[in-house]
């Protein structure tokens, strides 16, 4: 078997590959003797169909299953003789296989990089922490008002006013496909908080509970997008109106949903959730920030179809994938999403090459007890779940991955301990959102 290499860019490589006529012709006579055992034909004992029949019969399909199958044997053989580091899967084009003649193709295939020596030592970080207001409890503890609220039919009136709450079913299309996480049955909208696209709940004021509505709106793009932004189409239709009745704040309600005796002492247990959130995101802001530093001293190139294959999975693991199977960089699908995927995507890839690298550097090493341990914090987590944590961890590929998990966590801590960290308190304004 002849071998020829040729990169076509630091992450990309096409492979040629001739295979000899001896092992075309070894291939096609296995394949001819076992159609020959196996074929039943009219006017022929089993076994016994001349080979001249099952030229005629079945030598095209014969043809593609042995070119099939030299590529399955030699493919991989090739790839490992070159220790090339394939990431996705390869694209083909053979040549047209032909008896007594050698049997030539070509893969074209994206590999790995290489990560050469990981420097994390001299990075300097703020650990930004974002004060917790009193106007942050607040509006926490409105939240959990609410989000135990009831619900009251109106009857008095058949039609939406900015207030209500408004059980519909909705769907929007594009070109009359439907449109990813655009779709709901008995979905309930607040009429003044929340809303799908703008001007979506100024098309459901006003309208009348069982009428069904169609509108278009402009869906949101890119800032590459220009002024030709693509619409939905929608069909909605309106089910029932209620109005919202929330919950008095007091010392009652501390002691029947916030398990505290006054509501003095539930604020204050709110405000140490708040803080301890704020510390959570701020440490993770802070390892994205080195992390980022490091991949600036480090450039890693990410093969493109790696970035789709890897962007295509977190969009299914959004939950917006619609049944019909939608890819992420189908045109129905909004531009701002695929941007956004794409780009965490490549983010993610890069960050787990580079931590790869350094595991290897640095010769961590995790042993069956840390793992085992690390498992059982899982299963103690998720009582109600055990076995399945358990089960799911039982299995080799899934242990694998989290002992890989844990490494690249240890390679991280490693950088956060080598870095000069100043931990400042930020403006509220220069934060995100408490949550």
């Amino acid at each position: 078997m002849k071998v020829s290499i040729e990169p076509l860019s630091p992450v990309q490589t096409k492979i040629s590959i001739e295979i000899p006529a001896d092992r075309v012709h070894a291939g096609l006579e296995r394949a001819y003797q076992r159609y020959q055992s196996q074929v039943q034909l009219k006017g022929f004992r089993a076994g016994r169909v001349p080979r001249r029949v099952i030229e005629r019969r079945f030598g095209e399909r014969i043809t593609s299953e042995v070119g099939s199958a030299l590529v399955e044997e030699s493919l991989p053989e090739a790839i490992r003789e070159h220790g090339l580091s394939i990431v996705t899967q390869p694209q083909v084009v053979t040549e047209r296989l032909v008896a007594g003649s050698p049997f030539c193709y070509s893969a074209t295939v994206e590999t790995k990089p290489e990560v050469r020596h990981v420097t994390y030592e001299g990075l300097a970080v703020d650990k930004k922490i974002a004060p917790v207001t009193e106007q942050a409890v607040d509006d926490t503890l409105a939240r959990l008002a609410d989000s135990l609220a009831q619900l009251h039919p109106i009857a008095d009136r058949d039609h939406v006013e900015t207030g209500d709450v408004v059980r519909l079913d909705y769907r929007a299309e594009r070109d009359g496909r439907l449109i990813a996480g655009l779709e709901g049955t008995g979905r309930l909208f607040e009429m003044g908080t929340e809303t799908l696209l703008p001007g979506f709940q100024e098309k459901i004021i006003g309208a009348r509970k069982g009428h069904r509505l169609s509108f278009s709106l402009p869906l949101p793009q890119g800032p590459q997008a220009g002024t030709d932004a693509p619409s939905a189409d929608f069909q909605v239709t309106i089910h029932d109106i209620a109005r919202k009745e929330v919950p008095r704040l007091d010392d009652e309600f501390a002691k029947d949903h916030g398990e505290c005796d006054t509501l003095e002492a539930l604020r204050a247990k709110l405000r140490e959730n708040l803080e301890q959130s704020a510390e959570r995101r701020a440490e993770q802001q802070m390892e994205s920030d080195l992390v980022s530093q490091m991949l600036r001293r480090h450039p890693v190139e990410v093969p493109p179809g790696l970035v789709r294959e890897h962007a295509q999975r977190l969009f299914v693991e959004t939950g917006l994938q619609p049944r019909d199977g939608m890819a992420f960089d189908d045109p129905a699908l909004p531009q701002a999403v695929r941007e956004d995927l794409s780009a965490r995507a490549k983010r993610q890839i890069e960050t787990t090459w580079l931590l790869d690298a350094l595991v290897e550097q640095l010769g961590l090493t995790l042993s069956e007890d840390a793992i085992n341990t690390k498992v059982a914090e899982f299963a103690a987590a998720n009582a109600e779940q055990r076995q399945q944590v358990e089960a799911l961890y039982a299995d080799a590929d899934n242990r694998r991955m989290l002992q890989s998990r844990l490494l690249r966590e240890e390679a991280l801590r490693a950088v956060v301990e080598k870095a000069d960290i100043r931990t400042v308190h930020a403006d509220v304004a220069d934060t995100p959102e408490n949550d």
